[in-house]
């Protein structure tokens, strides 16, 4: 088994698919964390409304009842006072503390200012026992004193620390989780591809087209490609394997030609006698018509196949058509001992290439009296449908073997193995490429031993295709 190099694993589209799905996932995931983070610490550092509301209270208290009567208040309105709490002093105009709630807490943030151009600003003052912060608000009272509030950010460093690690642990086991189940769901959906990749490198070094990408039974966009591509390797070896049946023929179909005419010529330059010469040059002439028919024919079905065949479109008279293949024909079919039958409406016509459909017929009327049976018989019916007009060439000859049916329109195929009857096996072949020029279709019914009838239907008005 060969083993991928290190430069194929890092362009592999699956691990590039898989680091940006993670490198994507990592910045959501952290941007989220730390967008959470910055809420919760505003939330837990937000005490300002609770210790302006105190602020207020007590000053208003002051204002009605007089700093000596804040003692009497706060410990009536708090008797069990704690950490969490606003607590609040009174500075006189001499920088003297006059009143403080809760004397320990102040000892501890003894570092506050107390002059009078703090009032109206927060002030953030670190514990002297390096615990929390203060969050401090000063206001001016009546007689030149000043009323502070504040409040511990309590337990707000460890609230923040814990948070922090917990969404820290859980957005690194999120991230790990999603990279690993990404990464399987992009392998896993990336498999086809790998396969079809491989199959294609199997046949790009071994030409083998035989090879196919191993079908899943799930659907998606990735199992219709691998079905198409498995569908067109199909197409491209049926193709494949009749150039090379084609090349195959077209050689032993000008080979024997050829050395006709080469054996001929070498009699012509030997011989003395210049009627012999007369007769070899003849050959020659009839062996280069039967080439340059094989050539010409095979330029017919390929320039029609590709729309390139250039169509003389006018009104044609079926029964002419008919006539002129019938009076073509009649003298072979005598020798053959084979008798034709017509049956064709007078003043049938149909828009089409009259040479081309002369040349349709000729083809069907020929393999009918190859293929037929001395004493039989050959049927010629036309009849008008709708928008189309039906020829139809029937024979009681031996007929087309079922599995060679789909073959019979393929290039240079002769139903005679041995091929030892005349022909260039391309008649068929030009037959369905010039109808389907006229946009039209050709039809064959046949069972072995029961004859075969061909049907080609014009459209009345065709559109070339």
């Amino acid at each position: 088994m060969r083993s991928r190099s290190p430069s194929r694993v890092s362009g592999s589209l699956a691990l590039r698919v898989t680091i940006w799905y993670g490198l994507t996932f990592l910045v959501i995931a952290s941007a989220l964390a730390i967008i959470s983070y910055y809420y919760l610490s505003i939330a837990v550092r937000d005490n300002r409304k609770t210790i302006q509301s105190k602020l207020k209270e007590v000053a208003a208290v002051a204002q009605e009842h007089g700093v000596d009567g804040l003692d009497r208040y706060v410990n009536f309105k708090y008797p069990k006072y704690s950490r969490k709490s606003v607590f609040v002093r009174v500075i006189d105009a001499n920088n003297r503390v006059t009143f403080q709630s809760y004397p320990e807490i102040w000892e501890e943030f003894r570092s506050a200012s107390r002059t009078p151009e703090v009032a109206g600003i927060w002030q953030y003052v670190p514990s002297t026992q390096d615990r929390d912060v203060l969050e401090l608000l000063t206001a001016r009272l009546p007689g030149g004193y000043l009323l502070q509030a504040g409040k511990e950010i309590q337990d707000r460093k460890e609230i923040l620390e814990h948070y922090r690690d917990t969404i820290i642990a859980i957005t690194s086991s999120v991230i790990l989780i999603g990279l690993a189940g990404g990464g399987f769901l992009v392998f896993r959906a990336l498999k086809p591809v790998g396969e079809l990749a491989r199959t294609t490198q199997a046949i790009v070094t071994t030409g083998n087209f035989t090879a196919r990408v191993p079908e899943a039974s799930a659907g998606g966009e990735l199992e219709d490609l691998t079905r198409l591509f498995n569908r067109m390797l199909e197409r491209i070896e049926k193709l494949i394997n009749g150039m090379r049946e084609t090349l195959d023929n077209v050689a032993h179909d000008l080979r024997t030609p050829i050395t006709r005419f080469r054996g001929l010529a070498e009699v012509a330059l030997q011989e003395q006698d210049r009627s012999e010469q007369r007769e070899a040059l003849i050959s020659c002439v009839e062996e280069s018509d039967r080439i340059l028919a094989l050539l010409n024919n095979l330029m017919d079905v390929s320039e029609a196949e590709t729309g390139a065949m250039r169509l003389n479109i006018e009104s044609v008279s079926v029964a002419s058509v008919i006539r002129e293949t019938i009076d073509l024909y009649e003298y072979v079919a005598e020798e053959n001992d084979i008798s034709i039958a017509v049956d064709c409406p007078a003043g049938m016509k149909v828009s089409g290439d009259h040479a081309r459909m002369r040349q349709v017929l000729a083809n069907l009327v020929d393999n009918a009296i190859k293929y037929g049976q001395s004493g039989g018989h050959v049927w010629i019916n036309a009849r008008e449908q709708d928008t189309n007009v039906s020829i139809a060439v029937r024979d009681d000859g031996c007929g087309i073997l079922p599995e060679e049916r789909p073959q019979i329109w393929d290039r240079l195929h002769r139903g005679d193995r041995s091929r030892s009857q005349p022909g260039l096996g391309l008649g068929l072949s030009l037959v369905r490429a010039i109808v389907s020029a006229h946009n039209g279709r050709v039809e064959v019914q046949s069972s072995p031993g029961q004859g075969a009838v061909f049907t080609v239907f014009f459209p009345v008005n065709p559109t070339p295709a």
